[in-house]
């Protein structure tokens, strides 16, 4: 059981990592595109590809982790509590800060253009946690796969 609860976490944090790299690059795209609608289309799909696929995929990982920390771990393992501490900022952000503000970007760069002071601020300030969010993945992957102090 173990085995497959470890597999299913792989492949979840896969998806929920590998999708946040890839967000950012369709970010620097469309950040540096001669068309101004790509930054409302990228607000939009960040929008739906975050409630339907990043979310979810973050909710199976944290509960196959759990799960196979009670069968194997210890939550008082300095290794996972800051994994998971790590995680729940993420998907903390993701869910009431990225997603929403994905989506009132696209809704502020139709009303008033992409150069808009407001929404390049925005943007920035997205881009910045999103970044952030990834050094959260490199330090999470590395604390699972060197489990120190285990």
């Amino acid at each position: 059981m173990y085995d497959v609860l470890k597999s299913i976490h792989i492949i979840a944090a896969v998806v929920w990592v590998g999708g946040a790299f890839t967000s950012q690059l369709f970010a620097i795209k469309a950040q540096r595109s001669s068309d101004p609608v790509d930054l409302i289309r990228l607000g939009r799909l960040f929008e739906y590809v975050g409630l339907r696929v990043y979310a979810p995929a973050s909710i199976i990982l944290i509960i196959a982790g759990v799960l196979m920390t009670l069968d194997r771990w210890s939550f008082g393992q300095l290794w996972i509590s800051i994994s998971l501490t790590l995680w729940l900022l993420s998907f903390l952000a993701g869910l009431f800060y990225l997603g929403p503000k994905s989506k009132a970007l696209a809704e502020l760069f139709e009303r008033e253009g992409p150069t808009s002071p407001e929404g390049v601020a925005l943007r920035s300030r997205l881009f910045l946690i999103s970044r952030t969010e990834l050094v959260f993945f490199v330090i999470i992957i590395a604390l699972m796969v060197f489990k120190p102090g285990a």
